[in-house]
């Protein structure tokens, strides 16, 4: 088989991770594109594309309730239902203290100390030092319904080995439509757990995604919210 680099997507549409060589292919095969550009067989779902330019509904967006970014607690309940408060409040777009601006149009506080990859200009990638979570953001233009767009991903990602759908719902994200994908599977005998959260503003789309061993959940976890509370469209 050919192998790819780390994270590229496959011509199909999402899907779930062959096994591949090296230590980073196996931490970034893992979620790698969802939508128009996915991919079969890396269970890579960064969804490169998404919905229509979604329109923010309000200062605190509906449903949005308190401050914090809850969409990665560890509140399994939340993953069977359909809630309107994956993420937190609306935040203004001038980025917190100590950001980076990427060129994607986005601005966010990655963790130090972790390795840094640009995969294009509007998608960067950060991995841990011990390799076992990756973070990932990422903007596109918006086309189509994101909801149509990552359901038709999840059934290509189906074929995945030991591919388990825990949730695909649509949510919200400071008052802009979102959709939150989250999956288990396992890359060359490691189990891998898969949290995305996409959502539209403006006409363009956006990710923040990550995937960890199931292992380090709780700080997986904590650095997936954080992460997500300093996320700023430009």
């Amino acid at each position: 088989m050919t192998q790819r680099r780390v994270g590229a997507p496959f011509e199909s549409a999402a899907g779930v991770p062959e096994g591949q060589d090296g230590p980073h292919f196996r931490r970034t095969a893992l979620l790698a594109v969802l939508g128009v550009v996915a991919v079969g067989v890396v269970i890579a779902v960064l969804v490169a594309t998404s919905g229509g330019g979604g329109r923010r509904e309000g200062a605190q967006g509906q449903g949005q309730q308190g401050g914090t970014a809850t969409a990665s607690s560890p509140r399994v309940s939340d993953s069977e239902a359909v809630s309107p408060t994956v993420d937190g409040t609306s935040r203004p777009h001038s980025p917190p203290p100590g950001s980076r601006t990427e060129a994607g149009g986005f601005a966010w506080i990655p963790p130090q100390g972790w390795r840094r990859d640009v995969k294009t200009g509007a998608e960067v990638h950060y991995t841990s030092p011990d390799g076992r979570q990756e973070l990932v953001g990422k903007s596109s233009l918006a086309r189509g319904d994101l909801l149509d767009t990552w359901k038709r991903s999840e059934k290509n990602a189906q074929q995945g080995r030991d591919y388990v759908k825990i949730r695909l719902a649509e949510t919200r994200f400071r008052g802009y439509p979102a959709v939150v994908w989250e999956y288990t599977f396992t890359l060359r005998g490691t189990p891998w757990h898969a949290r995305l959260l996409g959502f539209d503003a403006d006409g363009k789309s956006y990710q923040i995604n990550t995937w960890y061993q199931p292992e380090i959940e709780a700080q997986a976890l904590k650095t997936y919210s954080t992460v997500k509370e300093t996320f700023t469209v430009l």
